[in-house]
């Protein structure tokens, strides 16, 4: 089994890692931490491009693999002390909500970590929530962290 952490944008991710590298070496399990790009945000990124000899280069492959590379340097900038061997990163491309409940799917995870926006449960329930979504959704246990640390 794997700890499932699924992290945002932000780099200071720091709690929600910390508590899944903390789960994982409770229950002497690997860490996956996935990050995953809205495809909205794929769009832009490529449209921005377009006409440049980078443009050709922009597949949703690549924008995976740099979300891996985000994912990878926010466990670099928020956990002191890690076993790298403990540790492996994903990107995706997507709807976050779909994307970290195919990754549940496919692992079958101990335990899913996740953050909130820390918004109001009305909120919550007017604008919905990826954190939210996933919660309702996931078919494994979640812990919801706080973002800050």
């Amino acid at each position: 089994m794997t700890i499932l952490t699924a992290i945002g944008e932000e780099l200071h991710s720091n709690k929600i890692l910390e508590v899944g590298y903390d789960l994982a070496e409770a229950y002497d399990e690997q860490l996956l931490v996935l990050h995953v790009i809205p495809k909205e945000d794929f769009n832009d990124h490529k449209a921005a491009l377009k006409g440049t000899p980078a443009s050709d280069s922009f597949t949703i492959s690549r924008e995976e693999q740099s979300a891996a590379e985000i994912a990878h340097q926010a466990v670099y900038e928020s956990i002191d002390e890690y076993d790298p061997d403990r540790i492996e990163t994903q990107g995706r491309v997507g709807d976050p909500t779909d994307k970290i409940l195919a990754e549940v799917e496919n692992t079958d995870p101990r335990y899913l970590v996740i953050g909130g926006k820390g918004r109001s449960p009305v909120g919550k329930a007017i604008f919905g929530s990826t954190a939210q979504n996933v919660l309702l959704n996931a078919s494994c246990p979640v812990v919801l962290t706080s973002k800050q640390g």
